[in-house]
């Protein structure tokens, strides 16, 4: 379903870039360019249950995003790669952190 998906958006990109056509927005009526698509993938939800695994345990953690990261991929990137990689994971880890706050407090509050 995420190819059809994909492929779809695909085509009409392509379409749109040879008839230069900006004003269909996808057939959705919108105005302008408000429209923003986020795939979120399998790894994501993964990684979210480490967090939220990591956040549970009452230990105290030096270096929570060394545990969340894959080793045998880091090995395998080059430096660059592994830079992206690193940022990624930590941008991702204080997402997904300020995420799991937010639930705990609003179920606190309740």
């Amino acid at each position: 379903m995420k190819r059809e998906v994909l492929k779809s958006l695909a085509l009409k990109a392509k379409n749109r870039m040879i008839h230069k056509s900006q004003n269909d927005n996808f057939g959705l009526g919108l105005e302008g360019n408000d429209l923003h698509i986020k795939i979120i993938s399998s790894s994501d939800d993964l990684f979210y249950s480490k967090v939220r695994s990591l956040l549970e345990d009452d230990q105290d953690i030096m270096n929570p995003i060394k545990q969340l990261m894959d080793e045998n991929l880091m090995m395998r990137l080059d430096p660059r790669g592994r830079e992206k990689y690193l940022l990624d994971t930590v941008e991702k880890y204080h997402k997904f952190r300020k995420m799991i706050e937010s639930e705990r407090a609003l179920s606190e509050s309740v």
